[in-house]
């Protein structure tokens, strides 16, 4: 019997590009396609390399990270703060969507990371000089809870998350007013009221 070849890269990234795709479509949020290749290139490497999140002895994701980042950018040259706001943008974006239910236990919300998210995204935008990647930074900061949600969706349906827990599912509704939720609330047999952040504004 011929072995099963390991997973790659290219494996993942196809997997990935797959499961955005139908996503964004349920969600009705759409992208550009070098935004879409963008996430797609974020996911891969935020499962394929193990320095992307910064881990302690417990195995938690250490919280100072972001804060460490945000002092490391007002302390560094122009060259160097892209980079750092690249960093920020992205870490935002995948602990906030395809990680957030981990956000729970943390002390800061996920308002938090929405805000210092697009900021950074947004900040970037700003100083790229290329046309597609300010195009880029720029989409990804005007639809970061959008694109928040997609990932969130994707990673509950990979498995990474789990809706169990209802009182979480429903703190995460809260914050986020994500109709996607309110469904899963529903069948769970749970009507929310609209009484979210969002809502409010």
């Amino acid at each position: 019997m011929d072995r099963l070849k390991p997973a790659t890269v290219a494996d993942a990234r196809e997997f990935f590009a797959s499961e955005l795709r139908i996503t964004l479509h349920n969600h009705g949020v759409s992208a550009r396609p070098s935004s879409f290749d963008y996430l797609v290139e974020l996911l891969v490497k935020c499962i394929s390399s193990e320095s992307f999140f910064r881990v302690n002895t417990d195995g938690n994701y250490e919280d100072t990270l972001l804060f460490d980042l945000y002092v490391q950018y007002t302390q560094s040259p122009r060259e160097q703060q892209m980079a750092i706001l690249q960093r920020m943008g992205d870490l935002c974006l995948v602990m906030s969507g395809y990680f957030g239910e981990s956000l729970q236990s943390k002390l800061v919300d996920i308002d938090y990371y929405f805000g210092m998210g697009g900021t950074a995204y947004q900040t970037l935008s700003e100083l790229e000089n290329n046309k597609q990647n300010k195009g880029v930074y720029k989409e990804l900061s005007g639809k970061f809870q959008p694109f928040s949600n997609v990932l969130g969706e994707m990673g509950e349906r990979t498995g990474l998350q789990s809706n169990k827990d209802i009182l979480r599912l429903y703190e995460r509704w809260m914050a986020t007013g994500s109709d996607r939720l309110r469904k899963l609330l529903s069948e769970q047999g749970i009507q929310p009221v609209v009484q979210s952040k969002l809502a409010k504004q």
